[in-house]
């Protein structure tokens, strides 16, 4: 038996010597931005994680997530076989939750049980014959083969289609070019889940492609493929918009894919009538569409990365030219202007965004939500991959009346209101978040009562109230939630300075001990005082051990 034991805590020790070893090389190569190294340690981490029972970083951060108005609880589904990184996206058929990774990769979620593989085997994307191609006949170029992508994935219920539609880019490997494609399986109207469903590349057909395929790029990386763009939204009866980016060809590090040109399909949003077959440019002047929904009104919003700042939020209007490249509001990579019709940083010109993010966010994707709660309804929500928040945004008389930053951690590929009071959000950390709403209480309800029946004073209740109330100004009484102070729940016995709180002065987290009565009513009087008497003085029981 001790032996047994022996072996476990062993077995434990080398691995959680291996999760410090693999986090400080963690750190380093992203420190470093030495970008597959870190990737490779992420995953390994979360192995590492699981296999000694730890949950994962982000289902700690986003167990309670605080919001202006709601609190927000998360359950976090992953799949270390899987990749989300650089693409995918996220849909839902009737109940099921469905998403595509940057493979193609169809999963739908099982709650309480995972994401599943379903039987539906993309369509052809020409990667194979690409990375063969790229290797032999240029040895001197990035392939970056990992960047190509699914962009999106739709599931779409009308009398013109039935089905699941994808974007994607797809490489002409014969005539060395490539394109965006949107590709169509159609589903049977009888058929009512993913798990009833099995497919494969040739039961896809082609629902529109982009024009002219572009020849690969002379130096550097042959395709950029995450510039692509690419994400769809429907609008009942039978229209498609989709955001066709510009596969970062704007003129100023590689030749224009023709973004103002009408004969060109890059850079702008594209309508595309699925009764009739027929396409056309709803709007041009765009460069890497990450986002796209539409409103109450049936309007059509976008989001879209800008270079060095100038992410913007657009309100698309038909036949409207949104500047790109010839206007922007961020800068180039070195930081000098870009060259502009107008003056450098004003957007004078041509349509302005709604709304604009400087220094970028990486905005990603764009949701509306209805009937998930009323402080909610009606509002975008904001992905973001640089700055790994969730923004929500109230919008009145066509501006930004609000944008609530909502902190998750991660980079943030998709979100999607799955059903009443429930969000799902696509993490690049290989993870899904299906959040639901935790109706909020008043944690001193009922207090003074309480005081009063216990003897207390109704004047001295109502002052012990008063008190806690101020204190709630800085600090809360919920666990795992942190004002300008730390949660004050279950304070009592806590840890000195023990809490994820970030704001704890070194002082006081070299103190030690745990909170106690007498030292809190201590510290409460003097602070500074309490700490510099204290300092290492206590024991685990939070007595007082040299004085």
């Amino acid at each position: 038996m001790k032996r047994w034991l022996a072996g476990v805590v062993l077995c434990s020790c080398v691995l959680a010597a291996v999760a410090a070893g693999v986090g400080a090389l963690g750190y380093f190569s992203h420190r470093e931005q030495i970008a597959p190294l870190y990737g490779l340690a992420e995953r390994v981490i979360r192995k590492v994680r699981r296999e000694i029972g730890m949950p994962s970083e982000t289902a700690v951060r986003v167990q309670r997530v605080e919001t202006a108005f709601l609190t927000l609880l998360g359950t976090t589904y992953t799949r270390d076989d899987n990749d989300f990184l650089n693409g995918g996206g996220l849909t839902q058929w009737g109940e099921d939750v469905l998403m595509i990774n940057h493979h193609g990769t169809i999963y739908y979620l099982e709650e309480g049980n995972g994401l599943i593989e379903s039987g539906i085997r993309p369509p052809e994307t020409g990667i194979a014959g690409y990375v063969a191609l790229a290797a032999e006949k240029y040895p001197d170029q990035w392939a970056k083969e990992d960047a190509l992508r699914f962009m999106d994935i739709e599931f779409i219920d009308s009398e013109a289609f039935r089905g699941l539609i994808s974007s994607y880019t797809y490489i002409d490997v014969a005539n060395e070019c490539y394109r965006s494609r949107l590709a169509g399986l159609r589903i049977a109207a009888d058929v009512s889940s993913i798990k009833d469903v099995q497919a494969g590349p040739d039961d896809w057909e082609i629902v529109f492609e982009t024009s002219p395929c572009l020849e690969f790029n002379p130096s550097r990386e042959l395709i950029v493929g995450y510039m692509g763009g690419g994400r769809v939204a429907f609008k009942a009866p039978n229209l498609l918009y989709m955001g066709s980016g510009e596969y970062h060809r704007e003129g100023f590090y590689r030749k224009d894919a023709g973004i103002q040109s009408d004969d060109s399909d890059y850079g702008k949003t594209i309508e595309i009538n699925l009764a009739t077959g027929e396409s056309r440019h709803y709007s041009k002047g765009h460069r890497n569409l990450q986002g796209i929904e539409l409103d109450r009104q049936g309007r059509l919003w976008t989001t879209e990365h800008g270079m060095k700042g100038g992410d913007e939020l657009n309100l698309i209007v038909d036949g409207e030219n949104y500047g790109w490249p010839l206007e922007n509001l961020g800068t180039l990579y070195n930081g000098l202007p870009a060259p502009t019709v107008g003056a450098p940083g004003r957007h004078e010109v041509y349509k302005a965004p709604v709304y604009a993010w400087t220094p970028s966010a990486a905005v990603s994707s764009l949701a509306r939500v209805e009937g998930f709660h009323e402080t909610w309804d009606g509002d975008l929500l904001i992905g973001s991959l640089k700055g790994r928040t969730l923004f929500r945004a109230r919008i009145r008389d066509d501006r930004v009346m609000l944008l609530e930053p909502i902190p998750i951690g991660e980079r943030i590929r998709d979100v999607l209101q799955v059903g009443p009071e429930k969000l799902a959000v696509m993490l690049d950390s290989n993870e899904l978040v299906i959040f639901t709403i935790e109706e909020r209480t008043d944690p001193l309800e009922g207090l003074v009562a309480g005081l009063v029946a216990d003897g207390m004073t109704q004047a001295r209740a109502d002052a012990v109230q008063g008190t806690l109330v101020s204190c709630n100004e800085c600090h809360s009484y919920e666990e795992l939630i942190h004002g300008a102070g730390p949660s004050l729940y279950g304070v009592m016995g806590r840890p000195i300075a023990g809490t994820a709180f970030a704001g704890y002065s070194g002082a006081l987290q070299r103190t030690g001990g745990t909170w106690t009565r007498d030292a809190l009513v201590s510290f409460l009087s003097d602070p500074e005082g309490w700490v510099r008497r204290h300092k290492g003085t206590f024991g685990p029981t939070g007595i007082s051990v040299s004085g």
